[in-house]
């Protein structure tokens, strides 16, 4: 047999280098997240994400000068993707230093790939992060959920049973009490339909499988609501108008009524804020707005008043609320203004409750109200406060509240409050008041 000349060695071992091999995460928001590309054994693609894990998720992110790992989510292969070659067979220890010294198998095809999906990793190295919530409920724990991937779309879609007991927990919201389908779990094909497929286990919506396949079609309303037991939220009941009542108090699913020797200033104001209902005018003593059926809290707020949301307020032990010792409260509504005169400064007395406005009535309205009122809204002093219905009535009904100020308080929500009775103010006695600021040729007119 032929010897090689020592000369040539060099080159035969040139020509016997494997293949180059390399590694990227593709697809997201930058270099450090994404689905694990390879190339390896003269092949490149994605990987399948049997046995997929922390500890893969691990090397790759170290490997990438990343960071850790935060997340390993899978997804469904894409139809276009299906007749790729997939590397199968990855499983490392987590210690590794890089994916070429982890047990790699073989490039094969869907078929071989018992998931029938894709292996991503979430690097903590990323310069963006993907972000989960819950909008449009009365609190973070509660509405619509809502999850941004970086760089990428919304994905706004109802959750099942599983899926909104990961995405609880992951906000610190405690269980998941009301998913938005949680009917369909028995359904057939109900597995393929979902964007977020969970086993119920996870620490994170971000480790369970996504089939980004259906994100612009799925299937269910995106007006669903999932509610988690650390859900809180308020309401006023039996009063004359949304920013009158009874104070009930949601924890979960369950609505239930407030002592009254529970609520102090603070807590009302907070509860007048998320109600877009102003400031808190009164606590109203007793079941002044009826007596709820539901359980009475045992738990106290305890606000320091410039809360956005009662759900922030810290809590303590309540008192043991008697029959009738309701806590009733009643606020001030949003903001006031005057319109339909010929300046800012002068015109038919309108108040904003939830968004909309609603004219004052003139019974009980005088010189001493408009002088707060027009302080309040820098027009300078009241000159007059002129019959009723002097700018017109408007469109919306008559708010039936009447201020009773001594005209030194600062707002008219520091003024004292009563409700008119039934009915509550006649047509056409809307109340007005002229400003010394609105004064363009002189001021005067009626009282």
């Amino acid at each position: 047999m032929a010897l090689f000349p020592l000369a040539l060695w060099p080159l035969l071992l040139a020509c016997w280098t494997r293949p180059p091999e390399s590694l990227a995460l593709v697809r997201g928001g930058n270099r450090c997240e994404g689905l694990l590309q390879v190339q390896s054994l003269g092949q490149q693609g994605l990987v399948c994400g049997d046995h997929w894990g922390l500890g893969e998720a691990s090397v790759i992110c170290r490997q990438l000068g990343c960071g850790r790992a935060l997340y390993v989510p899978t997804y469904v292969v894409w139809p276009q993707e299906a007749q790729q070659s997939l590397l199968q067979g990855v499983q490392c220890q987590g210690v590794e230093a890089s994916l070429w010294d982890c047990s790699l198998g073989k490039w094969g095809s869907l078929n071989g790939c018992k998931c029938e999906c894709i292996g991503a990793v979430h690097c903590s190295g990323r310069t963006g992060l993907a972000s989960l919530g819950l909008r449009g409920g009365g609190s973070p724990c509660a509405g619509t959920p809502v999850i941004r991937i970086t760089e990428g779309p919304v994905i706004s879609c109802g959750l099942h049973q599983k899926e909104a007991s990961v995405f609880c927990r992951r906000l610190g919201c405690g269980p998941a009490l009301q998913a938005s389908r949680p009917h369909l779990t028995g359904h057939p094909g109900w597995l393929g339909s979902k964007v977020i497929s969970c086993q119920g286990t996870e620490s994170s919506i971000f480790n369970c499988r996504f089939n980004l396949n259906f994100l612009d079609h799925c299937d269910l309303p995106t007006d669903s609501e999932v509610v988690c037991a650390g859900h809180t939220e308020a309401r006023l009941v039996g009063g004359e108008h949304p920013c009158a009542g009874r104070l009930e108090v949601r924890r979960g699913l369950t609505w239930g009524t407030v002592c009254h020797a529970d609520l102090d200033l603070a807590t009302a104001h907070v509860v007048c804020r998320e109600l877009q209902c102003g400031a808190a005018a009164s606590t109203p003593e007793g079941a002044r707005f009826g007596r709820g059926s539901g359980p009475a809290w045992t738990e106290a707020f305890r606000c320091a008043g410039n809360e956005s949301l009662l759900f922030h307020c810290p809590r303590a032990r309540g008192s043991q609320c008697g029959p009738g010792r309701d806590a009733g409260l009643r606020c001030t509504g949003e903001k006031f203004r005057l319109v339909n005169g010929s300046s800012s400064c002068e015109g038919r007395v309108e108040l904003q409750v939830q968004g909309s406005w609603a004219p004052l009535c003139a019974t009980h309205w005088d010189i001493a109200d408009a002088t707060v009122l027009c302080h309040q809204l820098n027009c300078g002093s009241a000159v007059a406060a002129p019959r009723g219905g002097h700018f017109g009535d408007g469109d919306a009904a008559i708010w039936p509240d009447a201020f009773h100020c001594g005209g030194t308080e600062p707002y008219l929500w520091n003024c004292p409050v009563s409700t008119l009775g039934v009915p509550a103010c006649a047509p056409g006695n809307s109340a007005s008041a002229v400003c010394s600021g609105g004064c363009n040729q002189g001021c005067g007119g009626g009282g």
